[in-house]
């Protein structure tokens, strides 16, 4: 299991609130797959690699976007493709992996951990 880097500098300002920050460092992490682990299900395993590069394409665009609620973390949602519902969701995570982490807001204390599933698999 790797975390990858950041692959650009995630703009973050002192007058950004908590929410906004986890917002912003969330929208990157799902449009890139970069500053965190990506896991996800078996049944999502076995649609094979065509149909979970379909999936992570459709989660960092448009439709991922639409899932989040409005004035939220962008933290979960739902997307659907072929037919299927996807239920997707990032927690935070310390850099050692054994709790949570106490600063979501700073990269450098936090590991963004974001779980993909079938709706079936709920």
């Amino acid at each position: 299991m790797t975390v990858n880097a950041l692959s650009e500098p995630v703009k973050l300002t002192a007058t950004m609130s908590p929410l906004q920050k986890n917002r912003t460092l969330n929208d990157h992490f799902r449009k890139t797959a970069k500053g965190g682990i990506v896991s996800i299900s078996w049944g999502i395993h076995m649609l094979g690699r065509a149909e979970v590069d379909t999936i992570m394409k459709k989660l960092g665009g448009a439709e991922g976007d639409n899932s989040c609620d409005v004035g939220s973390e962008h933290d979960n949602g739902e997307i659907t493709v072929n037919s299927r519902r996807i239920y997707w969701e990032i927690n935070y995570y310390n850099k050692a992996f054994d709790d949570m982490s106490l600063d979501s807001t700073n990269p450098d204390q936090t590991t963004r951990f974001m779980t993909l599933l079938l709706d079936s698999e709920l």
